[in-house]
């Protein structure tokens, strides 16, 4: 993994230089306050601190023994698999089922089904999951969430 963790890093580090750049091109603001470069040159400079350390600690990093496979094996392609299809028929209920009750499915497939959690702590996680993401969203930043025809 020492390698990869080089070459990810360099290539990371390749993409925050790119991301800074074009950030630099951006329009600067006409008011009072940052441009729309502003978020993403301070994104790019995040990231190429964090490049520089991944590149650091791998080059330091003793090689232990051989690396271990780079690609999941048949159990973890299937959890990615598991994953992505949850994700997608959560965005394509969202309309159908709204907000609440698909974020409730959701979360709960996720620790149910995937990640086979008791079903207890799957049902606390999932309310409180649920019931949190709707008050930020909806109470304290005001953004209209989904609805189903039930009107939750």
């Amino acid at each position: 993994m020492k390698k990869a963790d080089i070459i990810t890093g360099i290539v990371l580090l390749a993409l925050a230089g790119y991301l800074m750049q074009e950030a630099l091109g951006m329009p600067p603001s006409r008011t009072f306050g940052p441009g729309s470069g502003f978020l993403p040159f301070w994104l790019g400079i995040i990231l190429a601190a964090l490049s520089l350390i991944l590149i650091a600690t791998a080059s330091l990093r003793r090689k232990a023994g051989p690396d271990g496979p780079v690609f999941p094996g048949k159990e973890g392609l299937l959890t990615v698999v598991k994953v992505l299809g949850g994700l997608a028929l959560f965005t394509l209920l969202m309309e159908t089922l709204g907000f609440v009750v698909n974020t409730f499915i959701f979360v709960a497939y996720l620790m149910g089904v995937v990640q086979r959690e008791g079903w207890r702590s799957v049902f606390l996680t999932a309310l409180l999951t649920t019931a949190c993401l709707y008050i930020v969203f909806h109470v304290l930043l005001g953004i209209a969430l989904p609805r189903n025809m039930f009107g939750f």
